[in-house]
């Protein structure tokens, strides 16, 4: 279950174009790896059951969680 928090979250990146959603996304991964990771998957999760994920996004979120498991594994 996602939180209230998290869902707000979620909310406010798909409803951003998917260059921002990116952009907001890359600076939280920059910032902590790991809660950047949460996020991308919190956000997939939502998107998901809500039916509201797009191509773009995806891409978006993919790219950003890449970059963060990447980073997590340099520490």
């Amino acid at each position: 279950m996602l939180t209230q928090e998290q869902r707000d979250e979620a909310v406010k990146l798909l409803g951003t174009s998917a260059d921002d959603c990116e952009q907001n996304i890359m600076r939280s991964v920059e910032i902590n790896p790991y809660s950047g990771l949460m996020t991308v998957a919190s956000t997939l999760v939502h998107a998901n059951q809500t039916n509201r994920l797009n191509k773009s996004h995806r891409q978006a979120l993919m790219k950003a969680g890449r970059k963060a498991l990447k980073d997590l594994g340099d520490i």
